[in-house]
C-alpha cells in the first residue's frame, strides 16, 4: 500500500489526537491524586492545557487531510466546498465538532484551574471531567464499533477512559519523582497502584471483548496484517503491565528503604520507559484505525 501525503497526515494527526486524549484524561485524574502539591499541580495543569491545544490542532489537521484525500485535487482539495458540505453532516463531521468542543472546554478548564479562587477551581474541575467524558464518547461515533452495536460502543468508551487515565498519568508520575518528599511519592504511587488494579482488569476485559467482536477466529491474530498489528499492541500492553507490577511490588517499597535519590531515579527511569512504550502503543493504534482497519477506534 502506497500512502499519500494526506494518508500520512491523517495517520500522524490521529496519533497526536490519541496522545492529547491521554494527556487530558490522565491529567484530570492526576489532579485529584496530587492534592497538596501546588507546584506539581501547576505542571500537571500546563500539561493538560498543552494536550488540549495539541488536540484542537490535530483534530483540525485530521479533518482537512480527510477532505483532501477524498477530493483528490492536491492541497487545494482540502478547501473543496462540495466535499466539506458532503462530509460535515456525517458522523465524521459530528465527531470533529464534538472533539473540538471537548478539547476547547478542557483548555478553558486548564486556564481556570490556575485561578486562586477555590469556587472557580471547583468549577474548572467539573468542567475538566465533563470535557474528558465528552472527548471519550466521540470514539463511539465512528468506526467499526458503530456497526457492532451498543455493547461494542460501551467497550470502546470504557477502553478510551481507562487507557487515557493510565497512559496520560505517566508524565505527572514521572514529574512527581522530581519532588523531594519521598513519602508523598510513595503515597501517590501507592494510590495509583491500587487504581491500577482496577485499570488493568478493565483494560483486559474491554480489550478482550473488542478482540472477540472484531475477529471470527483466534488464528486471524496471526494470519492477517490487522491481526498481527493487534498482537503487537497486546504484547506492548503486556510489557507495560509487567513494568507496572515491578513498580508496585519492588520500586515503590524501596523508596523508604534504599537511598532516596537512587530509589527515585530508578523509579523515574522506569516510568519514562513505561511512557515510551505507551507512545508506541498509541502509534500502533493509529495505524490500526487509519491504515489496516477496521476503523474501530476512531
Amino acid at each position: 500500500m502506497i500512502l499519500t501525503v494526506f494518508d500520512i497526515s491523517v495517520l500522524i494527526s490521529k496519533w497526536v489526537i490519541y496522545l492529547s486524549v491521554a494527556a487530558v484524561i490522565g491529567g484530570t485524574l492526576m489532579q485529584y491524586l496530587i492534592k497538596g502539591q501546588p507546584n506539581l499541580g501547576i505542571s500537571v495543569t500546563k500539561y493538560t492545557g498543552l494536550g488540549a491545544v495539541l488536540g484542537l490542532i490535530a483534530v483540525s489537521i485530521n479533518y482537512f487531510a480527510q477532505i483532501g484525500a477524498f477530493a483528490e485535487n492536491g492541497l487545494m482539495g482540502m478547501f473543496d466546498a462540495q466535499m466539506h458540505a458532503f462530509l460535515w453532516p456525517t458522523q465524521v463531521g459530528q465527531t470533529v465538532l464534538w472533539r473540538l468542543i471537548g478539547f476547547g472546554l478542557m483548555l478553558v478548564a486548564s486556564g481556570l484551574l490556575l485561578h486562586k479562587n477555590r469556587y472557580i477551581k471547583k468549577f474548572s474541575a467539573v468542567l475538566a471531567i465533563i470535557s474528558s467524558l465528552l472527548i471519550a464518547v466521540t470514539f463511539t461515533f465512528i468506526g467499526h464499533s458503530t456497526e457492532l452495536g451498543l455493547i461494542a460502543q460501551g467497550l470502546i468508551l470504557i477502553h478510551v477512559l481507562i487507557i487515557g487515565s493510565w497512559i496520560g498519568a505517566f508524565y505527572p508520575l514521572w514529574k512527581l519523582c522530581s519532588t523531594d518528599d519521598n513519602i508523598v511519592i510513595e503515597n501517590v504511587m501507592d494510590t495509583f497502584g491500587r487504581l491500577g488494579i482496577v485499570i488493568v482488569i478493565l483494560v483486559l476485559l474491554s480489550g478482550m471483548g473488542m478482540v472477540w467482536m472484531l475477529f471470527d477466529s483466534p488464528t486471524e491474530l496471526f494470519s492477517s496484517d490487522f491481526g498481527i498489528a493487534v498482537t503487537i499492541k497486546l504484547c506492548l500492553v503486556a510489557i507495560i503491565l509487567l513494568i507496572a507490577a515491578w513498580h508496585k511490588l519492588v520500586l515503590v517499597p524501596k523508596l523508604t528503604i534504599a537511598p532516596p535519590s537512587f530509589a527515585k531515579q530508578k523509579l523515574q527511569k522506569s516510568i519514562g520507559l513505561e511512557a515510551l512504550i505507551a507512545v508506541l502503543i498509541l502509534a500502533t493504534t493509529a495505524v490500526l484505525s487509519s491504515v489496516l482497519g477496521p476503523m474501530s477506534l476512531g
